[in-house]
């Protein structure tokens, strides 16, 4: 099952409460948090719980490094399902709604973001299933035409998670020591 375990993003919401059943990390953008959750047949998302990190832990598997070493494997190029390109072909936006559900976990993927965005980029997660990567460097008009995307993704989508716009650094853990 640890082959299949990957990163995943949730609201806030779902941990505030101290009822979450497994491990988590608060986020530095404080709407959203992170979990673990394996794959499953029938497209079924089964979280990672307390025992199954502790039973890990006691094993000596760095359990969550295997988590971004499965969803590197599984974000293969192209990192997005989507693109637009500004008219000298450089990509400003891309859009990570991939068919597993997990397109925000790419937005973990740090140095292929960094790779696709040299000068800089910002992250939206309006539902739990897409995510957009874009220039950090906008004209007005994108940065309006961000906006709007988000905003329409997260008001209609089925599963709304944030309808902030963030830098990555904010995709960070809180603290270090949050993983409860």
């Amino acid at each position: 099952m640890l082959s299949q375990v990957l990163p995943v993003f949730i609201p806030s919401a779902f941990v505030e409460t101290g009822a979450w059943p497994g491990p988590y990390e608060t986020l530095r953008t404080r709407q959203v948090a992170l979990a673990w959750a394996a794959l499953m047949p029938d497209d079924a998302v089964r979280y990672v719980l307390h025992d199954m990190q502790r039973e890990w832990e006691e094993r000596g598997i760095d359990w969550k490094t295997c988590a971004m070493q499965n969803l590197r494997e599984r974000s293969a190029e192209p990192l997005a399902t989507g693109a637009l390109l500004r008219d000298n072909g450089e990509v400003w936006l891309i859009s990570l709604m991939h068919s597993d559900g997990l397109g925000p976990s790419r937005l973990l993927l740090t140095e292929e973001l960094e790779r696709l965005f040299p000068n800089g980029y910002r992250v939206a997660l309006p539902e739990r299933s897409r995510g957009f990567a874009f220039a950090s460097d906008l004209d007005l008009e994108d940065a309006d035409t961000i906006d709007n995307l988000v905003q329409k993704c997260y008001r209609h989508g089925d599963r709304p998670l944030s309808c902030g716009i963030f830098w990555p650094n904010e995709l960070l853990s809180a603290t270090p020591s949050s993983t409860t």
